[in-house]
């Protein structure tokens, strides 16, 4: 069972998927989103630059791009958010949500 409190990603961009969620691509590479399997769900948490803290759910998912692929989260925030600003931390608080 891989460990939770763990830091998925720090947001580079993000982009509403009506009807999916909000999906976040990373900054930099995503070791740990690489030991999941693609539509894992995961309990998070975002954590905003400014300290605020929101509870949610992810899936790992995967993006590519022209010239590279990448992981990113599919993320279920409620109507907390419907973006993210660059620098936003998503955390692994539990997995294997139904």
């Amino acid at each position: 069972m891989p460990d939770t409190n763990l830091l998925l990603l720090r947001v580079a961009a993000t982009w509403p998927l009506p009807g999916l969620g909000l999906l976040a691509l990373p900054t930099a590479p995503t070791p740990h989103l690489a030991a999941y399997a693609l539509h894992t769900a995961l309990a998070v948490e975002v954590v905003w630059p400014s300290g605020a803290r929101c509870p949610g759910a992810a899936t790992v998912e995967e993006i590519t791009r022209t010239y590279s692929v990448e992981r990113g989260l599919l993320l279920d925030l409620g109507t907390v958010a419907a973006t993210l600003p660059p620098g936003t931390e998503i955390w692994l608080v539990g997995w294997g949500l139904s």
